[in-house]
C-alpha cells in the first residue's frame, strides 16, 4: 500500500548490546519501524554493505578495532548514501569538531537519548529529500531531453538567452534570421537581431519584464543575416537550459496571427466586469513567480481583499448595485497600485493584490494605508454615494510557500479573521492561529492577542500557615480578559501549549509577579506555575536569575511550582531545574500530589521544599468524606522534610478536618478570595 510505514534499516557498530537495544527502544518509542543489524568486525559491515541498502548508521568511536574512521571509508568503497552519527560517552566541542571532518553527520552521547531521537529523525528526513530530489532530477533529465527532441522539431522560432547572448536556437529560428548553421548565433546579442530603433523600448521592456513576468510580449523590427527588416512579435518567458537559468524567446513574424493570439490570451485573462485578470490567470501567475523565487530568494506578500459592506449593498440595491460597486473598486484599485502590480478579481467581492514588498511591516502598513485611503473615496451606486471599508489578510510568498492554492487559502483565513474582528482591519497570516481549524481558534488568537497587548493581569490569593513559622505566602493566578469575562489558567494554558504559546505565556507571569513584589516592596514569596512546555526551556533559570537580579529582589521572592504529572513526564528536566534553582537559591514545589506511590516516589525523587496536595482532596472533605488521603500524604511529606500545603480550603467543616493532621498552610476562598495585591494581613490569621 502506498501508505505503508516503511521500515528504518540500521547498522549498529555497537559493543554492547544492552546499549543497541537502548538505542533501538528509543527510536520504536518515537514511531520508527526499526530493523537494526549489529556490526562488531569489519568483515560483516563489509557483507553487510554489499548485501543491501541501509538508512543509517550509529556507530561508537571503536568497536573491536573497527574505527568510525574505517566505517565512513567503508561507505564510501560501497558507495552508499547512508549517514553516519557517532555515539560517544560524554559530550565535549572537539570530539565534535574532528567526527564532523571525517563526513559523520553528528556526534551524540548515549546519555542523551532524546537528542539521538531529534538527529535521527533530522538524517532521515535529509535522507529521503536526497532520494527525492534524484528522483526528481531523473525525471528533469527525461523531459529536457524530451523537450528538446521538440524544440528542435518545431515550426516556430524558439531560442535561449543568457545574459543577452544566444546560447541555443532551433531551425526554425535559424532559418527565420537567414543564417545557415545554429553555430552561427551562439553567443550573438540578441540586441544584433533587433532594429537600432527599438533598443530602448526593448531594454525599458526588459525591466518591466523583470519585475512583472506577465507582461512578456513585445512588438519590434528585426534583423536578417542580409540586414533585411521583417515585423516580430517576441514573446518571452523564464526557462532553464543545461541546468542553467535564461529567458525563451519565441517569435511569431506575423502581425495578424500575432496580435489576434496575444488579444485572445489577454481576454482569456480577463475577468469579464473588472478588465483585471481573472482567477485562473493570477493563479498560473502565482505559481511561476513561486518557482523563479525558490531561486532568486525575492519575497512578495500576498493580500486578499474583501469588502465588508457587500452583503448590505447586494440586499439594497441588487445585482446591478453590486456590479457598480465591483467595477468601482477595480478601478480604485489601479489607481491605488502600481501599474505593474499584479491585481486580480478573486470572487464576487474579493480581490488579490500581488505586492513586491519583502518586509511583513512594510507590507502591513501598505495595506493599512489601502485602509484608511478607501474610506476617503466616494463610490457611487445608481448615482448614490457608497462608502466602503475593507477587511485585508496579507500573507508571505517567500521560501516557504509551496504553491498557489496554499498562499490564497492562507491569506484568505488571515482575511476572514479580519473580517470577524467588524473589518476594517489587516490581518497578518499566523500559523499558530490561522490554521487551527477546530472551535478553539479564536481562544488561541485571544491568547496570542492578549500577551502582546497586555490583556491579562493577575491576582494573588494568601497562603496561610496552620502549623508551623509563619510566613508570607501568595499563589499567584493568571486571568486573561475577553469580551465575556475572565478566563482561568485551566482553560488558558492547554490552548496556549498547542499554540506554542505557553512557555512565552510562563514568563511573562513570573516577569509580573516579581514586579509587584518590586513595586510594593513587601517580604513576599510567589508561588508561580510553569507549563509542561517550559520544562523543556534550558535557559529559563537563567531568565528566572536575570529578573531577580534585574529587580534586586532576594531569591525567596519566587517559588517555582511544577504540576505532579507534569514532573513525571519531564523528571529529567525537573531535577535538571530543581539542580539549577537550588544554584540561585530558588525553591520549587510539587502541586496536584495524590496519595500514590508514584507521587510519593517522585518526592523521592525530586525533594521540592513544598509539596501541595491535588484541590480534589480537600473538596471530598466538603462533601463528607474524611481525610485519610491528605493525611497519608501529609505523613510521607513530613518524612522527607518537605512542607505541605492544602488547597481549596472553602468552608469550615474542611478546616476542621484538616486541623490536626499537622499540615504545614493551607489556601481557598473560606481564608480569603484572591486578591489584586499582597497586602494581606498574616499576623491577623490566627487558628
Amino acid at each position: 500500500m502506498a501508505n505503508e510505514i516503511q521500515p528504518v534499516h540500521l547498522l549498529l557498530v555497537e559493543a554492547s548490546s544492552n546499549d543497541a537495544e537502548t538505542m533501538i527502544t528509543t527510536l520504536r518509542n518515537n514511531g520508527y519501524p526499526v530493523r537494526a543489524t549489529q556490526v562488531v568486525s569489519e568483515a560483516k559491515l563489509d557483507e553487510l554493505l554489499s548485501r543491501q541498502t541501509w538508512d543509517l548508521c550509529l556507530t561508537r568511536a571503536e568497536v573491536k578495532k573497527l574505527k568510525a574512521e574505517r566505517v565512513i571509508e567503508k561507505i564510501d568503497e560501497y558507495g552508499r548514501d547512508i549517514p553516519v552519527v557517532l555515539i560517544t560517552d560524554g559530550d565535549n566541542e572537539p570530539d565534535l569538531i574532528n567526527a564532523l571532518k571525517t563526513g559523520i553527520k553528528d556526534v551524540v552521547p548515549f546519555k542523551s537519548q532524546e537528542r539521538l531521537f531529534l538527529v535521527v529523525r533530522r538524517e532521515l528526513d535529509n535522507l529521503e529529500q536526497r532520494k527525492l530530489r534524484k528522483k526528481a532530477e531523473a525525471k528533469w533529465a527525461e523531459t529536457e531531453k524530451r523537450c528538446s527532441l521538440l524544440l528542435d522539431s518545431s515550426q516556430d522560432a524558439i531560442a535561449y538567452i543568457h545574459e543577452g547572448m544566444h546560447i541555443y536556437a532551433n531551425q526554425a529560428y535559424v532559418d527565420l534570421f537567414g543564417f545557415d548553421d545554429p553555430d552561427d548565433l551562439l553567443a550573438m546579442p540578441i540586441m544584433d537581431m533587433i532594429a537600432g530603433d527599438c533598443h530602448g523600448d526593448f531594454k525599458e521592456f526588459l525591466r518591466h519584464y523583470a519585475k512583472n513576468p506577465s507582461k512578456n510580449t513585445f512588438a519590434c523590427q528585426g534583423i536578417k543575416g542580409d540586414e533585411s527588416q521583417f515585423d516580430a512579435m517576441l514573446t518571452l518567458s523564464n526557462a532553464t537550459f543545461d541546468n542553467e537559468a535564461c529567458t525563451q524567446v519565441l517569435i511569431k513574424t506575423s502581425d495578424d496571427s500575432a496580435e489576434l493570439e496575444a488579444k485572445v490570451r489577454e481576454l482569456s485573462a480577463q475577468d469579464v466586469l473588472t478588465g483585471l485578470y481573472n482567477q485562473t490567470y493570477f493563479q498560473d501567475k502565482l505559481d511561476e513567480l513561486i518557482s523563479s523565487g525558490l531561486d532568486s530568494g525575492q519575497n512578495r506578500h500576498l493580500l486578499f481583499i474583501e469588502l465588508d459592506q457587500y452583503d448590505e449593498i447586494e440586499k439594497d440595491f441588487g445585482l446591478t448595485g453590486t456590479d457598480d460597486i465591483i467595477t468601482g473598486m477595480a478601478s480604485w484599485l489601479k489607481e491605488t497600485n502600481d501599474k505593474d502590480t499584479l491585481l486580480a478579481r478573486y470572487g464576487n467581492d474579493s480581490f488579490m493584490v500581488l505586492l513586491d514588498e519583502g518586509s511583513p511591516e512594510a507590507a502591513k502598513t501598505f495595506a493599512e494605508s489601502m485602509t484608511e485611503s478607501v474610506k476617503s473615496h466616494l463610490f457611487e451606486i445608481e448615482g448614490k454615494t457608497q462608502k466602503l471599508t475593507l477587511s485585508i489578510g496579507v500573507t508571505p510568498v517567500g521560501d516557504q510557500a509551496k504553491n498557489a492554492k496554499s498562499l490564497i487559502s492562507n491569506a484568505h483565513s488571515a482575511c476572514v479573521r479580519a473580517h470577524k474582528h467588524g473589518g476594517d482591519e489587516v490581518k497578518i497570516y499566523n500559523k499558530m492561529i490561522d490554521s487551527e481549524r477546530s472551535e478553539n481558534s479564536e481562544m488561541v488568537e485571544q491568547i496570542h492577542e492578549a500577551i502582546e497587548n497586555g490583556h491579562m493581569r493577575l491576582l494573588y490569593q494568601p497562603i496561610v500557615k496552620l502549623h508551623g513559622e509563619e510566613r508570607p505566602l501568595y499563589q499567584t493566578l493568571l486571568r486573561m480578559k475577553t469580551e465575556k469575562g475572565e478566563i482561568a489558567p485551566d482553560e488558558i494554558f492547554p490552548l496556549a501549549e498547542a499554540a506554542g504559546l505557553a512557555s512565552k505565556l510562563d514568563r511573562w507571569v513570573i516577569m509580573q509577579a516579581l514586579k509587584r513584589v518590586h513595586k510594593q516592596k513587601v517580604k513576599a514569596s510567589l508561588f508561580v506555575h510553569l507549563s509542561g512546555a517550559s520544562l523543556t526551556d534550558e535557559s529559563l533559570a537563567k531568565f528566572i536569575n536575570d529578573v531577580l537580579k534585574s529587580s534586586k529582589l532576594p531569591p525567596s521572592s519566587l517559588i517555582i511550582t511544577v504540576k505532579a504529572d507534569d514532573a513525571l513526564t519531564y523528571l529529567k528536566r525537573v531535577i535538571l531545574l530543581r539542580n539549577t534553582l537550588n544554584k540561585i537559591k530558588v525553591q520549587l514545589a510539587i502541586s496536584h500530589l495524590k496519595n500514590t506511590d508514584e507521587h510519593f516516589t517522585l518526592l523521592d525523587q525530586v525533594l521540592p521544599a513544598f509539596a501541595v496536595s491535588d484541590g480534589g482532596m480537600t473538596e471530598q472533605l466538603s462533601a463528607g468524606g474524611d481525610a485519610s488521603d491528605i493525611s497519608k500524604l501529609c505523613s510521607e511529606a513530613s518524612q522527607r522534610d518537605i512542607l505541605t500545603i492544602t488547597p481549596k480550603v472553602e468552608d469550615a467543616a474542611s478546616l476542621a478536618a484538616l486541623w490536626p493532621l499537622g499540615i504545614g498552610y493551607i489556601q481557598g476562598f473560606y481564608l480569603q478570595a484572591p486578591m489584586e495585591d499582597l497586602s494581606f494581613d498574616f499576623s491577623a490569621s490566627e487558628f
